[in-house]
Parts: structure tokens; C-alpha cells; sequence
């Protein structure tokens, strides 16, 4: 073995250039010193020195040579400048940190680059070539959401889905509000409910819309009002007086709808309600008569209101004695399952945004996008679990239990940082799905082991409950799969890939699972368990689990 091995790299080359061990040893940096093995060697100081100088000069030989079989390679600016980049390492591309002129770049910097120029941590698919982000800090990253990249669609396509679910919570809690927003069951449902109270039902229930609209109309004439008069205007006042009274009409006629009053109530409160809208008439009609520059601005307004008015005194005329009270159910079970999606979405917004800020950065990000995914899955079981199995609270209860219970174990391993490692890419995926099969416990009792005649709002949610279970697991096979960019690497890079399907796949099935979710709602806002009792199997009668709701 040679003595040079001990030495480092610079202090052989010191001792070819210079001739010489001692002369190079005055001119080198303090050097490593030689291992103890190497000095107890039985041999003089002398004739070490010797062998050391002889070595270096023989491994100083065979890189000339080695040089010399090699192609000639012309060392210009270009080449100098990318073998600094790659010294540097491959997650800083040329002027990530510095411009022309040697300055810094500012925080809102983000370079795109291809595959080689990645880091490995960043490269999530070996078939996306390019659309890399390198160089980004959080300015930049927040930044890169508006820029092309290969994560622009997964953001936009969580992004919109936030905003989507955030409007659909807002609309959930609209429907709660006497009861004008709930939506008419279809006739052709089977639910064992009286058929007389069944049209009932839906008769109050269109009514309800139709006040709904009407209250609607009365507030775009407002606002067509304000832009069209300046306030102080003595017109604008006065006809804002006329909406109000209306107003405060349709508010009278939704109380009546919603809760339903003896009869003699009901011709009192018609009797009030025309004298109001007597009144209001009067004030269009002395509107009219007098004319004038304010009036003609707002002359349409004028008129939407008297058709209003002529509308709502029908209302009043035909609206029935006896409506079928609305009794909406509980909506908090919506309210989790949709603030679920949204948290889920927002998280894997946030981990698609900021994954490329470094390694321990994006271990961090994805982390909160799997927490996500787990709060979504165990999220979307309550209203399927609480309103399908609403008159039987003890089942309800233990699947709520159980499925939440499972929730929280699943999370706990998402925080754990060997969970983030590629090798464990099949326990996370199986984990996930393990917890989302087990709604097919829930679901497959409902279908065949409840009802000796499923109702048709069931079997109805119970197709949309499929279709959201089939895009589930289709996206997760194109994601694991890779497919299409396997097929064609680098021509999805920013649009088209497996994971941008999936993104797509887990926004329509989540919506689907709400439109599911709408069904058992109207169900049980129309009917409750009132019905229930004719088709539920005996033995959930003779087993004492069918009960009325106390919420």
C-alpha cells in the first residue's frame, strides 16, 4: 500500500509540482497528519519520505495519462458557469440568488427548471420533466401560484374547490332559516309516508320557494334603487318605505308556512297583511301622480314593485290555511363534513404552494395534506352515518364512534417523520384506504339488512355514494399507476398527469358524497322518522332500536 493514501489530494499534487516532500510541506496548509500506523511503520524517517515522494509521483503520472486519453474539452464561459451552478448543487440554478449584477434577488424570485437541475426530494414523478421550482423562499412560492409550473394545476384545482365547498356551507345554513329553503321531495319517492301528507309536503314546500323568490326579487329592486339614486333622494326614501312593507309581508307569510296556525289566526293575519299592502299601493299610485325627475330615474323600480305587490296579494289569497309545518333536522353533521373538505383542500392547496421551500419545508406540508385527507374521510361519514341512520340512534352512534376513533389513529402516524419516506408509500395508502372502506359497513346495512323496502332517497344516495367511491379509488389508481405520463414523459408536465386527474376526481367526488348528503337531508327534513316505522325490518322494532330523535 502506498503512504500517499494517507495524505490528502492537494499534498500530492504539491509534491509532483514542487520536487520535493519538504519543499511542498513550507507551502501547503497545516496538513492532515499521518496516521499513527503509518509512523510505527519499522522502517527509517528517511526512507518513509522517499516511498511518500515516489507514490505521488507515480499517482501524479497516471492522471496525466488519464487526461490525455480523454477528448479535449473546451473549458469556455458556459462551462465554467454551470460546473459553479453544480458545485453549488442542483437545487440552485445560475442567478437564483443573484441577478447581472452580482446583487441579491428578492424574495419573490422563483425559477422553473427541469428535472436534472431538481433537487431528489423534489422530484415526486420520475415522468415529470420539467416545471420544476428551484430557488423559491415563501414570497416566491406564494408568488409561483400564479405562474406556470407542474404544480399550477394541482393549487388551482383545490384552490376553487375551497371556494366552492366554503359557498356550499353558506348555502347549508341558508336552508335552515324558516324553512322557506328546503327543497320539495319528488313525488315518485318511496318512503312509507301517508300519501296525503306526502302532497302536504310538497305543496307547502313550493310555497315556501315561491315566498323564498319573492323575498329575493324584493331585495335586487334595493340595490337597483342604490345605484340608481343618490341617498337624501325623497323618491328613493319612499319607495324603500314601499319594501320594507312588502318585505315584512313576505316575512308574515313564511312564519305561516313555517309552523302553521288555526284558522281564525290565519284570516286575522290576511286581514293585516292587505291592509299593509293597501297602504303601499296607495304611495306607488301618489308616486305616479306626481311625476317628476326622480321618479323617471327610477320608473322601472317603480314597476317591478307594483308587479310585486299584485303578486304577493295572490299570495296572501291562496296560500293555505293548513301547511305541512316545516320541522328541518339538525344541520351540524353538513356543517362538519363540509368544513372537512374544506380544511382537506385548503391544507393540499397549501402543500402543493409551498413543498418546494426545502426538504424539511415539504416533509412538513405534506404532513398537513395528509392530516387533511384523513379529517376529509372520517368528516364525510356524519351526515351519511347521522341522518341514514337518524331514527336509530344507537346504531348511529356507534358508527360515529368507532369511524372517529379510527380517524385519530390514522392521523397520529402522519406526524411521525419515518411515515414521510418513500418506503412507506403503501402503509400510508393502505392505512387511508382502510379507513374509507369502512363506510362500507354502514352503507351495505342500510341497502340490504334495515328495510324490508329500502326507500327510494336511499337507494338514490346510495348511487351517488358509488360514484364518489369509484373516483376515489380510479384517481388513486391513475396517481399510483402514473398514468398517463408514463406513457409520454415529459409531454404532461404541466397539464394532464396523474396527479392533476386526481386532484379533479377528489373535487367531483366530493361533491358527489354532497349531493348524497342533500338527498338524506330532504328526507329527513320532510319526514323524519315518521315513516320509518312501515319499512323498517320487525326486528329492529321487537330489538327496541328504532326511536324518535330528541334533537
Amino acid at each position: 500500500m502506498s503512504y500517499s493514501s494517507f495524505l490528502p489530494e492537494p499534498l500530492s499534487r504539491a509534491l509532483a509540482a514542487r520536487g520535493g516532500f519538504a519543499r511542498a510541506r513550507q507551502t501547503r496548509a497545516p496538513a492532515r497528519p499521518i496516521p499513527a500506523r503509518a509512523v510505527r511503520a519499522p522502517i527509517g524517517r528517511h526512507r518513509t519520505l522517499a516511498l511518500v515522494e515516489s507514490s505521488a509521483r507515480d499517482d501524479m503520472s497516471t492522471l496525466r495519462a488519464r487526461r490525455a486519453a480523454t477528448p479535449e474539452v473546451v473549458d469556455d464561459a458556459e462551462t465554467t458557469k454551470s460546473r459553479a451552478t453544480r458545485a453549488r448543487g442542483p437545487f440552485r440554478l445560475p442567478k437564483a440568488d443573484e441577478d447581472d449584477d452580482g446583487k441579491k434577488c428578492s424574495a419573490w424570485f422563483c425559477a422553473v427548471c427541469d428535472v436534472d437541475d431538481a433537487p431528489e426530494w423534489m422530484v415526486w414523478n420520475p415522468y415529470v420533466r420539467s416545471g420544476y421550482r428551484v430557488g423559491a423562499r415563501w414570497l416566491g412560492a406564494t408568488r409561483s401560484i400564479f405562474m406556470l409550473h407542474n404544480e399550477t394545476v394541482n393549487i388551482w384545482s383545490h384552490l376553487l374547490g375551497v371556494l366552492m365547498f366554503a359557498a356550499l356551507i353558506v348555502q347549508t345554513f341558508r336552508t335552515a332559516h324558516s324553512g322557506v329553503g328546503l327543497a320539495a321531495p319528488p313525488a315518485h319517492w318511496v318512503t312509507g309516508a301517508d300519501v296525503a301528507r306526502v302532497e302536504r309536503i310538497q305543496y307547502a314546500t313550493r310555497w315556501r320557494q315561491e315566498i323564498r323568490r319573492d323575498r329575493d326579487d324584493l331585495r335586487a329592486i334595493d340595490v337597483a334603487l342604490h345605484e340608481r339614486l343618490q341617498n337624501g333622494s325623497a323618491a328613493r326614501d319612499i319607495l324603500r318605505g314601499v319594501r320594507d312593507d312588502l318585505l315584512d309581508v313576505t316575512h308574515e307569510l313564511a312564519e305561516h308556512l313555517e309552523s302553521g296556525e288555526e284558522v281564525f289566526k290565519v284570516e286575522k293575519r290576511r286581514k293585516v297583511l292587505k291592509r299593509s299592502l293597501k297602504g303601499a299601493q296607495k304611495v306607488l299610485e301618489a308616486m305616479d301622480r306626481a311625476g317628476g325627475k326622480d321618479y323617471e330615474e327610477i320608473s322601472v323600480q317603480t314597476e317591478a314593485l307594483r308587479k310585486k305587490l299584485s303578486q304577493l296579494k295572490k299570495h296572501i289569497k291562496f296560500v293555505p290555511d293548513d301547511p305541512e309545518p316545516a320541522r328541518p333536522v339538525t344541520r351540524w353533521p353538513m356543517y362538519i363534513f363540509l368544513t372537512g373538505a374544506v380544511v382537506c383542500l385548503f391544507f393540499s392547496t397549501m402543500c402543493h404552494t409551498y413543498c418546494c421551500v426545502g426538504e424539511i419545508d415539504a416533509e412538513r406540508m405534506w404532513r398537513f395534506d395528509y392530516l387533511g385527507i384523513a379529517v376529509l374521510i372520517v368528516a364525510s361519514f356524519y351526515p351519511m352515518l347521522h341522518y341514514s341512520y337518524y331514527c336509530l340512534p344507537g346504531w348511529r352512534d356507534m358508527y360515529l364512534t368507532g369511524i372517529t376513533v379510527f380517524g385519530c389513529l390514522t392521523v397520529v402516524p402522519t406526524f411521525m417523520r419515518a411515515f414521510q419516506k418513500k418506503e412507506y408509500a403503501p402503509l400510508r395508502a393502505s392505512l387511508f384506504v382502510a379507513l374509507g372502506c369502512l363506510g362500507l359497513f354502514p352503507i351495505f346495512q342500510q341497502v340490504f339488512f334495515v328495510w324490508h323496502i329500502v326507500p327510494t332517497p336511499m337507494m338514490e344516495a346510495f348511487y351517488f355514494e358509488m360514484a364518489m367511491g369509484f373516483g376515489y379509488v380510479f384517481g388513486a389508481f391513475l396517481y399510483a399507476k402514473m398514468i398517463p405520463e408514463r406513457w409520454s414523459p415529459g409531454s404532461f408536465d404541466f397539464f394532464g398527469c396523474s396527479h392533476n386527474i386526481f386532484h379533479f376526481l377528489i373535487v367531483l367526488s366530493t361533491y358527489f358524497h354532497y349531493r348524497a348528503s342533500i338527498i338524506y337531508l330532504t328526507w329527513r327534513d320532510n319526514y323524519t322518522c315518521d315513516a320509518d316505522h312501515e319499512l323498517l325490518l320487525e326486528w329492529y322494532h321487537l330489538g327496541h332500536h328504532f326511536r324518535y330523535p330528541t334533537d
